[in-house]
């Protein structure tokens, strides 16, 4: 079987895809949209939503300042000038234009969050620049808003409403009219603008080979035959997070536990690779804490879940196997993420693997820690003990260690200062602390049996580092020269961020800037 031509084939129905379609599909040209799981959405659909955006008209009116000089001095400093100059420029003079271009051309329509970049001391950080989508009640047709992914384990509340709490009503009221909220609302209004513009979507259907006529890529075969596309291939498949071999050949040592969906194999880079193209940034991931709950799934595969409030707030530390300390556990979380691929050579080991998140009874009934609300009891998979002794031992980590740890970390919550990490020093640290706990309201002392622990993973939010590409999303080959008619955005492309995250977005913020250029350009 073989689809009719189009202008454009889209691989792929994530954030960067979608947006990719949209864009150039605003410009006349027909869109065909591979996608071949059963659901259309990918990482982004599971997402928080954010996307960071410098300099963008909805922070300014919210009554936000910024400069491009602010947002490229910020940025050059992040990606410790690994990345060319220019390219982060072209992104800050883009991704206004990105946002405005979205709810011009969508129903989505964006909120600016009130949180500091990720390094607020940093010259040119600034408060406002990630913006979130409103929550979205979809206009169209019931089959196709049927595909749409979302996350289960998310209440249909924005990432501010979960802070500060929402009225129960609200919640309920937005389940029985199926609203969709962060990132399955960023995704709902997406394939809702593609739909409009006549896009279209297969489902389940799978690449499986790329098609090229004298060097220039002129089509697909997925598993439903081939399809012929006058303008290019967008490869928009997402990280290599799931397959194992990858992940073993670019990311050797780690302990891969993904927060994606387990499609996420690496199909574009693969496709990419035998097409010639060259990578970069390879060994590097969206960093995360992540934990896992027994026999729970997602798509088949474990279901690995963010840690993040619960590093925050005053009560908890995390620890590795010797009892100790090891970061700031209110840094980003991409940051804090990377502090378990820390190799120590005198034991020839990864130290910080496992590690545990250390809380006691006032804090397990006063905050929500790892899906558990203070009202439940702890689960079976919750290691608890009457002394930190008895769960040291239980845990396998060293009991000298931990009472040392704890013992010094509760003089820094009566003082009110961590100068070993410098925890909560810092607006940003502040954002998920309780702030109504001082003298810091990310310091508090853990000393009430009984004492709980959950182990921390070291997780990703996905791969970032792919396929070379211009700022256009051109496919390059390791000499620099494009690969005619093959184009690539989201994480199957190598991220212009390098090892940096910049701020709440900072994942989607490139990827939805660089999608948009490339489907306003093809």
């Amino acid at each position: 079987m073989q689809h009719s031509e189009c202008d454009l084939v889209v691989l792929g129905s994530g954030g960067g895809g979608l947006m990719a379609a949209l864009a150039a599909a605003s410009r006349g040209l027909s869109v065909i949209v591979y996608e071949k799981t059963s659901r259309l959405g990918g990482t982004t659909a599971i997402s928080g939503g954010g996307i960071w955006v410098p300099n963008n008209h909805v922070m300014k009116a919210s009554g936000f300042e910024d400069e491009e000089d602010d947002a490229t001095t910020y940025l050059r400093r992040l990606t410790l000038g690994e990345i060319d100059p220019e390219i982060l420029n072209d992104f800050v003079r883009t991704a206004p234009e990105m946002l405005l271009f979205l709810e011009q051309h969508s129903d989505l329509k964006f909120f600016s969050v009130d949180r500091p970049d990720y390094h607020p001391g940093w010259k040119g950080a600034r408060s406002g620049r990630s913006v979130e989508p409103l929550p979205f009640e979809a206009d169209m047709d019931a089959d196709l808003f049927q595909t749409l992914r979302y996350n289960h384990l998310r209440q249909p509340v924005t990432s501010v409403e979960g802070k500060k709490g929402i009225h129960p009503s609200i919640i309920a009221d937005r389940k029985q009219r199926q609203i969709r909220t962060q990132g399955a609302s960023l995704v709902a209004g997406l394939a809702q603008a593609c739909s409009r513009l006549g896009a279209k979507f297969y489902l389940n259907d799978a690449v499986e080979k790329l098609l090229f006529e004298d060097g220039r890529c002129v089509g697909v075969e997925t598993s439903s035959g081939s399809t012929l596309a006058r303008s290019g291939v967008v490869l928009a498949t997402g990280g290599f997070e799931w397959n194992s071999e990858l992940v073993s050949a670019y990311l050797p040592g780690f302990v891969s536990a993904p927060t994606s969906p387990p499609a996420n194999e690496g199909d574009g880079l693969r496709l990419g690779l035998k097409a010639g193209a060259g990578v970069a940034n390879m060994t590097e991931a969206w960093w995360t804490a992540a934990y896992r709950i027994p026999d729970d799934e997602l798509d088949g595969k474990p279901l690995t879940r963010n840690m993040v409030r619960e590093l925050a707030l005053p009560g908890s530390i995390m620890v590795n196997r010797e009892g100790k300390r090891f970061v700031n556990e209110a840094s980003s979380y991409n940051d804090l993420g990377m502090a378990f691929n820390a190799f120590d050579p005198g034991s020839f080991s990864y130290p910080n693997r496992p590690a545990w998140l250390i809380f006691d009874h006032t804090f397990k009934s006063r905050y929500p820690v790892a899906s558990v609300t203070p009202t439940e009891p702890a689960p079976h998979w919750m290691t608890h003990a009457q002394s930190l002794p008895e769960l040291a031992l239980q845990l396998g980590i060293s009991i000298e260690g931990l009472r040392a740890t704890v013992g010094r970390f509760n003089s820094f919550a009566l003082e009110g200062h961590d100068p070993d990490f410098a925890r909560g020093s810092d607006i940003h640290g502040a954002y998920y602390g309780d702030p109504d706990h001082h003298p810091n309201s990310c310091l508090g002392p853990i000393a009430e049996g009984p004492f709980y622990a959950v182990e921390v993973l070291p997780g990703n939010n996905g791969t970032k580092g792919g396929l070379k590409t211009t700022t256009g999303g051109q496919v390059l080959r390791p000499d620099g020269s494009s690969i005619d008619g093959l184009f690539a955005c989201g994480n199957v492309a190598a991220s212009i961020f390098g090892k940096g995250y910049p701020g709440h977005g900072g994942s989607l913020g490139p990827i939805m800037t660089g999608a948009y250029k490339l489907g306003m350009g093809v």
